[in-house]
């Protein structure tokens, strides 16, 4: 569906109507004709099917922490945060921020809780006492290997897949995108995606 909007009026026209046109006239009334272009209409065609592709992302996101909460009971970032530990042991929280790319502050939360839960336990550094040092506990791998992967997330995982190539175009491109947006959450991209 193609919308557009002229002196308050609405107009909607389905996109098949011109895929073959060269240029489309749109009457709304006697006195005024709106006038597009093919490449005009493609690119009012191509935003919407962009935004079907963040619509399955977003989704394919939101059902992968949903599958993880109800088979091992936490969130995905504690998931994430407890496969890193397992697979780092004796990392302290500043490290398991950097490897998660989120606050230090939200690491040491989702630390504490893993603790709670009896996931994680701390120890401090034989050779510094005032390093704690993290560690995964039975229970807490006995969970990771009950978890349906990917630990670190599905689009963490598929970024990760990605050549460098692509990912430098991809980050340019959304640089764009955020540049354009009229509204952005603040410090957002310190907030683990299972938190949002």
């Amino acid at each position: 569906m193609l919308t557009w909007k002229h002196n308050s009026k609405r107009i909607c026209l389905q996109w098949g109507q011109f895929q073959n046109a060269s240029t489309c006239f749109l009457y709304y009334n006697k006195d005024h004709i709106l006038t597009m272009t093919s490449p005009q209409i493609e690119a009012y065609a191509l935003d919407l099917e962009v935004l079907r592709q963040f619509r399955i992302i977003f989704k394919s996101v939101r059902r992968h922490f949903q599958l993880i909460e109800k088979t091992v009971g936490i969130s995905g970032s504690q998931l994430w945060a407890a496969a890193a530990i397992a697979e780092h042991p004796g990392i302290r929280v500043t490290e398991l921020a950097k490897t998660m790319s989120v606050h230090q502050t939200t690491a040491s939360n989702l630390v504490e809780k893993l603790v709670e839960l009896g996931f994680a336990k701390r120890e401090r550094s034989s050779q510094d006492s005032r390093m704690v040092l993290l560690y995964i506990t039975e229970l807490g791998q006995r969970r990771l290997e009950a978890a349906p992967g990917p630990m670190q997330g599905v689009l963490p995982d598929a970024l990760g897949k990605m050549p460098y190539s692509t990912l430098t175009s991809l980050h340019k491109n959304l640089t764009e995108l955020l540049a354009k947006m009229d509204s952005l959450a603040l410090h957002g991209e310190d907030t683990p995606l299972a938190d949002m």
